[in-house]
């Protein structure tokens, strides 16, 4: 039996009119976010979908409080973003793990294991993502997939409220890309989180979004927005549907750039 969707406990996020450019010595700055408008409301799922190189891990940092816009309004539960907080996680493609620390000590960065909550939060993210029993292996001993859900854990043990997710499974085989987009998927209906994914992948964009974002070369503009209201089951993957909106998403694309 399907477990049901939870809606609450997820984050707000707002941006208006975002734009953002990099200083460059001796040149103008280089533009790289244009005019960005997009609203994700709580424990929604937002995919942005882009060519490489167009803005969007940017934008991403911009909405962790890493990197400062040029202009705009960026929001998360009403307050401005002006440095990182606790409740948003940032997973990148590359996994960041300490070659020489665990896979507990990797999971436990920037946690206080003094409280026990978090202890206990992370012991169930290791046995949800199907990590326990491997907590005393190092990175050089595990696999793409299993990497990858290491830094999915230290999310869930730090209760975060909004993942943002950088084409973090961009280097996988697309068997092992399947499931962890499945486990995703299960992680985001159980918690009810709200999720922001990046990617250059039509499918992924369409299996993991509620809504499907279009982002311009760079700078990046916002050049579509495409409800997905049929997304939220495994089953999702096998159906006209999702075939049918995969084709929508790419025509778009398709028509953008055409010769």
């Amino acid at each position: 039996m399907e477990e049901k969707r939870k809606t609450t406990g997820g984050s707000r996020v707002e941006v208006e009119d975002l734009h953002l450019a990099y200083p460059r010595p001796g040149r103008d700055a280089e533009p790289v976010l244009a005019g960005i408008t997009i609203r994700v409301g709580a424990g929604e799922s937002v995919a942005v979908l882009g060519p490489s190189g167009c803005g969007k891990s940017s934008f991403l940092y911009v909405l962790a409080g890493l990197v400062e816009p040029t202009s705009g309004r960026v929001e998360i539960d009403g307050r401005p973003v002006k440095r990182p907080r606790p409740e948003v996680a940032l997973i990148l493609q590359e996994t960041g793990l300490l070659p020489w620390k665990t896979v507990w000590q990797n999971a436990t960065l920037g946690l206080s294991l003094k409280d026990p909550r978090e202890a206990q939060r992370l012991r169930s993210a290791l046995e949800d993502l199907g990590l326990a029993g491997l907590e005393n292996r190092y990175p050089a001993q595990l696999s793409g997939g299993e990497k990858k859900r290491v830094g999915l854990a230290r999310a869930l043990a730090q209760n975060a409220s909004l993942l943002l997710l950088d084409e973090p499974l961009a280097a996988l085989d697309a068997l092992t890309k399947e499931r962890v987009q499945n486990l995703l998927l299960k992680l985001w209906r159980r918690h009810g989180f709200t999720l922001v994914l990046v990617t250059h992948d039509i499918e992924e964009a369409v299996f993991l979004g509620q809504t499907v974002v279009l982002f311009s070369e760079r700078p990046a503009r916002v050049i579509g927005t495409i409800p997905n209201p049929e997304m939220g089951e495994e089953a999702y993957r096998q159906s006209p549907a999702f075939f049918e909106r995969v084709r929508e998403v790419r025509a778009r694309f398709t028509a953008r750039w055409r010769p």
